[in-house]
């Protein structure tokens, strides 16, 4: 893993023509062309920067006086803020706003590999003087998302924690399950730690299942860019009493599947992701976890992890 830079060390670093990041093991690049922007990061990126010359994923950064009309075929629309299309050359994902219109403001030119492209950002949207985040959300999760399920990993939604034992436990679950409520309960035990409280990476490295903490957290804010060995699979859901169920592999990896973060649009992606989960359901215990929402949940689960530990 490379160090990430100290967040006392951001306090006094100036907008450059260069940021690079590291999240689930993967290292992105964004350097801006000489008449281009000025480059900056917002606070959730501050602990996933790093000093990289040559990562992963390099993409150069210019102005340009207005987005591709028909940068290709539509491959899928959000719906929502972005769309991405497929040329052949690889892919462009667009991205507008009600606020200003349908007119793209940005777009990102990516290989088919998801290693190299280019990101643009329209003149009529931003000032040469006004320093931007070029992987502003969603790009940079949208990047790292693609370039995962090539054969890397998955992003799901979950909160990491570290038990004072030293256990990874994944608590998964969509939206309104429980994952801050979890996180913020964690927080309130001595000796645990977390790693997010609403998207964390899965990656299977060396025979070894990791979780890696994201920027991208949830209400409870919690973000850090460590990782750790993965013991345990919980998914949550609220209940008068706390219980564990079992889940098989076949089940477990549903319910991950329905929790993570899919290009639908890829048939590759979706193959991967299916096996990928297989394999680590296949080795990594699994639950359905109902559970009050106080700290009696918390304890619930130190037990069930203590008894493994002590059981080994």
């Amino acid at each position: 893993m490379r160090a990430p830079i100290h967040p006392e060390e951001l306090r006094s670093t100036p907008a450059s023509s260069r940021i690079a990041a590291e999240i689930g093991g993967i290292s992105l690049g964004a350097t801006s062309t000489a008449h281009g922007p000025l480059l900056a990061s917002e606070a959730e990126f501050s602990r996933f920067l790093v000093r990289e010359n040559a990562c992963e994923m390099e993409f150069v950064v210019a102005f340009a006086d207005r987005c591709d009309e028909k940068p290709g075929e539509l491959e899928f629309d959000s719906r929502g803020l972005w769309k991405l299309f497929r040329n052949p050359d690889g892919y462009c994902f667009q991205f507008t706003s009600a606020a200003i219109g349908p007119t793209p403001y940005k777009q990102a030119l990516v290989s088919r590999d998801f290693r190299c492209g280019r990101i643009e950002l329209s003149r009529e949207y931003f000032r040469a003087e006004q320093p931007v985040n070029p992987l502003e959300y969603p790009l940079d999760e949208l990047l790292w998302i693609h370039r995962l399920s090539m054969g890397d990993g998955v992003e799901v939604h979950g909160c990491g924690v570290i038990t004072p034992d030293g256990r990874g436990l994944l608590l998964t679950g969509h939206s309104g399950a429980g994952k801050s409520t979890s996180a913020r309960l964690w927080s309130q035990r001595d000796g645990a730690r977390l790693l997010s409280d609403d998207r964390i990476i899965l990656r299977r490295e060396k025979g070894q299942v990791w979780m890696y903490g994201t920027p991208w957290h949830g209400d409870a804010g919690i973000a850090e860019s460590e990782r750790w060995p993965l013991d345990g699979i919980f998914v949550l859901a609220q209940a008068p009493s706390n219980a564990l169920r079992p889940l098989g592999s076949l089940e477990a990896s549903a319910e991950l599947y329905a929790r993570s973060f899919v290009p639908h649009h890829s048939a590759e992606a979706v193959t991967f992701i299916l096996d990928f989960f297989s394999k680590v359901t296949g080795q990594v215990p699994c639950f359905e976890f109902s559970f009050v929402p106080d700290l009696t949940a918390v304890e619930a689960l130190l037990r069930e992890q203590l008894g493994k530990t002590n059981a080994a």
